[in-house]
């Protein structure tokens, strides 16, 4: 491909591709993409830190072929997260470094925020919830405590201790007590 063509194409497709040199310089072989600006300003790409040692290595062991690596994600001057790939390029003459901004993963986050979000609403929609059927649990309990209570005057005021009627309603009372605590308890949050 001619130099004339790679200066249209590269710029067209947003890819900031640059030419590495014997002395480790890079020189960019055509125009680089508006979005490549908010990344870097020094041509040596410090920024890139172990990816760089990486395609170092790569380069150094003549394979011909490329390697890929990102999303790797920066942050521009107005504090906007964005995210790009970078490819290491080996043919038999030359090497290369090429940046190329990664949409996908912009997607990918935006998808996973709104399962986040939707998630975290689920929960708190869940545990309120659980909180109204505890608190309607809650309010049985003490109507069934003040009804059960509001029986046992009544009979205590007609019968003996050994009246049987008395220990039914004793024991039938306790029990419905009991259950109610039972679901009670299994209301409760981390509870299932």
């Amino acid at each position: 491909m001619s130099d004339e063509i790679l200066k249209t194409v590269l710029p067209a497709l947003d890819l900031a591709a640059f030419q590495r040199h014997a002395d480790g310089r890079f020189a960019s072989i055509a125009p680089r993409p508006a979005w490549f600006g908010r990344l870097v300003a020094d041509p040596t790409f410090p920024f890139l830190g172990h990816i760089l040692e990486e395609a170092e290595v790569f380069w150094k062991g003549g394979e011909v072929g490329r390697r890929e690596w990102g999303p790797v994600a920066e942050v521009d001057e107005s504090g906007s997260e964005f995210h790009y790939r970078v490819t290491a390029l080996n043919s038999a003459s030359s090497q290369f470094l090429v940046f190329q901004l990664d949409l996908g993963a912009d997607q990918v986050r935006e998808v996973l925020q709104k399962v986040r979000t939707d998630m975290l609403a689920t929960e708190q929609r869940a545990g309120s919830d659980a909180r109204k059927r505890r608190a309607q649990l809650s309010h049985l309990r003490r109507s069934a405590d003040a009804f059960g209570d509001a029986i046992l005057r009544g009979v205590l005021k007609k019968a003996t201790s050994a009246d049987p009627v008395l220990e039914a309603l004793t024991t039938t009372g306790g029990d419905l007590l009991q259950a109610i605590d039972d679901i009670v308890q299994t209301t409760r949050p981390g509870r299932r």
